[in-house]
């Protein structure tokens, strides 16, 4: 692949290099004017230097174009990243007047809404995208996109996350627009009409509930109408979570999140039909408009999901090339579409379904061919499947790297459930379309209902089964992010030793797999050395961690073992990261010995340290007869009653942790002595 045939590589490769500098530098919103300037000023001197035709400006053109570029990366990025916000009215309750800008979530505690601010206090227009809580209340549950609502609340800024290695929501809506939060109380919300921004995705998100409606009437329910919701309208959020879990243990999570594939299938199905239109010029403008305006409608429907735009964008290249009579080159398609999507929204590349789908599509075009001229089966149904294998092992090859980064697994079975879930899928898209003309007639309809219900079933069987099988996942798998582009470089490497062999190449594969086999075994040796003891912000609970040479003991009140939520979610990735042996143990045990630690009562020994445990069923401390005994650390658990000054006369300590089993007033009262007697304090509340 020579970069002289792709002229939009040339634009889109500095562009991303600026969507990552901006990104991992975050420069903050002070920089913009001098970053909008020197956009400026760079595209101004590309656009001179096109005017002069001496060869010896050929670089300079170049590279003013590559610096340009790169400085759009930045900008766009920044913007994206620090929205003007008026930080000043989010301190206290105020009015205010907001749009629905997403179909509600309905959950078991509350109804997550994310919506656009318009106006505060009825005087200031403001533009900010917010995500409230409402109580799951009838009216609440009963609201759609576009819907005006005039709420009384306080907003406050989404928190970074407290653990280290804990999921980072914050990061996570900063990339969806989403700078703040807020609970609304039943009472303190109504809604004052309905305005959607974008006629287009209202009608869209009206099409899909209709549609929605029509499977329901047609018979369709439980966890079957879950399914097809999930599959043909891009709706998961009424999924189960033990089923969704389920698909992804046996690799084929993908189906239920609308992709490539489904708009594959779509753009097939209106291909075949539109085909009389082929015979004439204007006949077949016209199929190419009407396959484009229904790919993107169903887009529309599905909720825009970058996989599906990604998808779409490229069919549109497509059809385009089918009118001008031209095979489209996939990779055209490919980087077109991703160039046009990282200047709509640069911080898609972020997202994880957005990777996942451009390395996937990659993997199929670099390695299927290659991999499916290794065996040629003489029927259609054998070499059906055998596309269908090769497919799925090119994929697996282009995500598998980054797949385990985030999820720290691996499917085992993928090809088993990849041949048989995938072609039943297939039946299913069509089936499920096929249902949505024939609901005008009530008997057809149920018939159709009761078949596509069956193919669910049937499916989820399959599936269930799978994940069943020994050894069907290989957990707790992790990969620094160096292994990662270490191991995609080999991947790289092997590639052009498939197309293009060299003695050159094949030593290059080979050092590099080298290092990628080196980096584990000193990255083991960094994580034994650590040492060191983590005290966790867990709301109500206490959890603390002393760590030695690979192993952690976890003294808790909520937690018994690794299999409860709370565990999992603000402990577990710092274990698999740090490829830890975890103990857990109740924290009011009384003696706990340990090749590393000691614990007599509430009394810890730890690496040459004293540690206490000080709670609220302590009352009295008893007056320290060894002068020589002073506490390094002392711990705060469940809002202790004995007073600061007393604890300190009877039990000296040299600096204070508080976790998130204290409330507000205990932590602030034990946080201004030690600031009255100058000993460190430290809240795993507080924003690091």
């Amino acid at each position: 692949m020579k970069i002289e045939n792709y002229p939009v590589v040339k634009l889109l490769f500095p562009y991303v290099i600026g969507i990552l500098i901006a990104y991992n530098a975050d420069f903050g919103e002070q920089i913009r004017p001098l970053l909008l300037t020197l956009t400026g000023v760079s595209f101004l001197m590309t656009f001179s230097l096109t005017f002069v035709k001496s060869y010896r400006w050929r670089i300079g053109k170049t590279l003013m174009m590559v610096i340009a570029f790169i400085m759009t990366g930045i900008l766009l990025t920044n913007i994206r990243l620090h929205p003007t916000l008026p930080t000043e009215l989010m301190t206290s309750n105020t009015d205010w007047v907001v749009r629905v800008a997403e179909e509600p979530t309905l959950r078991q505690k509350n109804v997550k809404i994310p919506v656009e601010v318009l106006q505060v206090n009825h005087k200031q227009d403001v533009k900010a995208k917010v995500l409230l809580y409402l109580k799951p209340s009838a009216d609440a549950k009963g609201l759609h996109y576009g819907d005006l609502l005039f709420v009384h609340a306080k907003l406050s800024r989404i928190p970074p996350p407290y653990n280290p290695d804990a999921f980072d929501n914050q990061r996570y809506m900063q990339l969806r627009g989403i700078h703040y939060t807020g609970f609304v109380n039943e009472n303190a919300w109504e809604s004052i009409g309905n305005r959607p921004e974008n006629r287009v995705k209202y009608l869209a998100q009206k099409t899909r509930n209709r549609l929605t409606s029509t499977y329901i009437s047609a018979g369709m329910n439980g966890e079957e109408l879950d399914i097809l919701k999930a599959i043909l309208l891009g709706d998961d959020d009424t999924l189960d979570p033990e089923l969704k879990a389920s698909y992804s243990s046996a690799g084929v999570s993908h189906i239920l999140c609308v992709s490539g594939m489904h708009v594959g299938v779509i753009f097939m199905i209106i291909n075949f039909m539109l085909k009389p239109l082929d015979f004439f010029r204007r006949s077949r403008i016209l199929k190419t408009i009407l396959v484009m305006l229904i790919i993107w409608l169903y887009a529309h429907i599905t909720g825009l999901a970058p996989s599906v735009t990604r998808s779409a964008t490229m069919f549109t290249f497509v059809a385009a090339g089918q009118l001008l009579r031209r095979n489209t080159n996939v990779f055209h398609s490919l980087f077109a579409s991703m160039f046009i999507l990282l200047i709509v929204n640069p911080l898609l590349l972020f997202e994880v379904g957005f990777q996942l789908s451009y390395l996937a599509v990659a993997g199929i075009v670099l390695f299927q061919p290659k991999l499916s001229a290794l065996y040629t089966c003489r029927t259609r149904i054998g070499n059906y499947f055998w596309e269908l294998v090769t497919v799925s092992v090119a994929a697996q090859i282009g995500t598998f790297p980054i797949s385990i980064y985030y999820f720290a697994k691996f499917p085992n079975y993928f090809l088993l459930s990849n041949l048989s879930v995938i072609t039943l899928s297939f039946v299913v898209i069509i089936t499920g379309i096929s249902l949505l003309p024939l609901s005008v007639i009530p008997v057809i309809a149920q018939h159709a209902s009761w078949v596509l219900t069956k193919e669910i079933s049937i499916m989820n069987r399959i599936i269930r089964f799978i994940e069943q099988l020994p050894h069907s996942v290989t957990e707790n798998i992790d990969y620094h992010v160096v292994q990662v582009i270490l191991l995609y470089a080999v991947i790289g490497c092997v590639c052009l030793l498939l197309y293009r062999r060299s003695r050159k190449t094949f030593w290059t594969t080979c050092t590099l797999f080298t290092l990628f086999c080196v980096s584990f075994a000193v990255r083991k040796v960094q994580l034994e050395s650590e040492t060191g003891f983590l005290a966790y912000h867990i709301r109500k609970s206490s959890a603390t961690g002393f760590q030695c040479q690979g192993s952690m003991v976890l003294f808790s009140d909520s937690i018994r073992n690794e299999k409860e939520n709370l565990y999992r979610y603000n402990i577990s990735n710092y274990v698999r990261k740090h490829h830890l042996i975890v103990m857990v143990v109740p924290i009011d045990t009384s003696d706990f010995d340990a090749p590393f630690l000691c614990k007599r009562g509430d009394f810890i020994r730890f690496n040459g340290k004293n540690y206490f445990i000080l709670n609220k069923n302590q009352k009295k401390m008893v007056r320290n007869k060894n002068d020589e005994l002073c506490i390094d650390y002392l711990l705060l658990h469940r809002n202790p009653r004995i007073p600061p000054d007393e604890m300190m006369s009877h039990l000296p300590f040299k600096e204070v942790v508080a976790d998130g089993s204290n409330s507000v007033y205990y932590v602030e009262k034990w946080r201004s002595f030690c600031a009255e007697k100058g000993v460190p304090f430290h809240y795993t509340g507080d924003e690091k």
